[in-house]
């Protein structure tokens, strides 16, 4: 079959958004934790000679909301660990961006929550891999850990800030959903948001959820998102939601959203589709913001989705969908356009290459 072929009639896509909704900024690559399923090469030592200086980034910020960004995340490694990340915020803050910061809670102290108030911070992402505290100090490689995090919740809560708590369930805590739910709860987190766990970075394979395990647990927050929304709001990351949604909320549902309504950054400024994606499309200074956005010959391919292949590119959702770029490089041995092993819908069975994805060293 001819690849344009897939490419449905008037499918106008590719041209509605001249900027990503929302840039996931990872703005240093230092951090006091080793999660062994960290999707960057984050690290106590990690080195930052080649960051962005802060005249760069705030430049850069400028350029995201020239563009039309709407969401900015701000990100690492740990962000606090940046000595200018105030100064970051503020900027994206007074250019009307809607301002994420995600931590491990380490950083978070009466004084850091209050300013991250007073900045106008829109919401703080706090990750939570297990209610049991040695379990999540065991993904996270830091004792104490889990006391810092549920800390930080309660005093961001207590200041006003609206704190998200990120789950990632894999093999070792896919069990653990509705106690985090509660704990969230009990701590005065507003949301918990499920992201789906990609093997990338430091995190292996064998981390991952079978297909229909996914499917299940994806059904399972569906239900409960339900039930609880007089008490707390659920969300996801999953670009196969929309498969298992109610048919009203369907068509809200655009699939996989690297290269069509998310970035990242790099701490140098490299550009990327998404943040479980390695695969660099442009650096900043080098090339303005809207040159990488626009110019990238990947991001053309994933926007119209017809150069996809294997079992999403033969699927009937594929404009709907079109499975996990990043799951897919992650099997595939680096090609973003092969087909998503972790597809429930059309099964996909890749060799798996036996150090894919276990070391910090994946092409960026």
């Amino acid at each position: 079959m001819d690849a344009h072929a897939k490419r449905p009639p008037g499918d106008t896509f590719v041209t509605a958004f001249k900027a990503p909704l929302y840039v996931a900024w990872e703005i240093t690559q230092r951090c006091n934790a080793r999660c062994v399923h960290c999707y960057s090469s984050s690290s106590p030592d990690a080195p930052t000679a080649t960051d962005l200086t802060t005249q760069e980034a705030l430049g850069l910020i400028d350029e995201l909301a020239d563009a039309g960004v709407l969401v900015l995340a701000f990100s690492g490694g740990e962000p606090m660990l940046r000595r200018d990340w105030p100064v970051l915020v503020d900027r994206a803050v007074r250019r009307g961006l809607s301002v994420n910061v995600g931590t491990n809670g380490s950083t978070i102290t009466r004084q850091t929550a209050h300013l991250l108030k007073d900045l106008g911070v829109k919401s703080v992402t706090v990750s939570i891999d297990s209610h049991r505290a040695a379990e999540h100090d065991d993904f996270r490689q830091l004792d104490g850990l889990f006391d810092k995090a549920t800390r930080a919740i309660r005093m961001l809560s207590d200041v006003g800030v609206r704190v998200v708590v990120g789950y990632t369930p894999t093999r070792r805590n896919q069990q653990d959903g509705r106690a985090i739910i509660e704990l969230a709860i009990r701590l005065g987190a507003e949301a918990v948001n499920l992201s789906e766990y990609v093997p990338a970075g430091r995190g292996a394979t064998d981390l991952a959820l079978e297909p229909e395990a996914l499917r299940g647990l994806l059904e399972q927050w569906i239900a409960w998102r339900d039930e609880l929304q007089d008490t707390i709001t659920l969300i996801w990351h999953d670009c196969r939601v929309g498969m298992l949604v109610p048919e009203s909320e369907r068509r809200d549902y655009v699939g996989c959203g690297a290269g069509r309504l998310l970035a990242r950054i790099l701490p140098d400024g490299t550009f990327t589709p998404c943040v479980f994606l390695p695969t660099a499309i442009g650096k900043y200074p080098e090339s303005s913001f809207s040159e990488i956005w626009r110019g990238a010959g990947l991001l053309t391919k994933f926007r119209e989705r017809w150069a996809i292949t294997g079992n999403c590119g033969e699927c009937e959702h594929l404009h709907k969908c079109g499975g996990c770029r990043a799951v897919a490089y992650a099997y595939s041995g680096g090609d973003p356009m092969a087909g998503d092993p972790h597809c429930w819908i059309e099964p996909h069975d890749p060799v798996r290459l036996a150090d894919l994805a276990a070391g910090e060293d994946l092409p960026v």
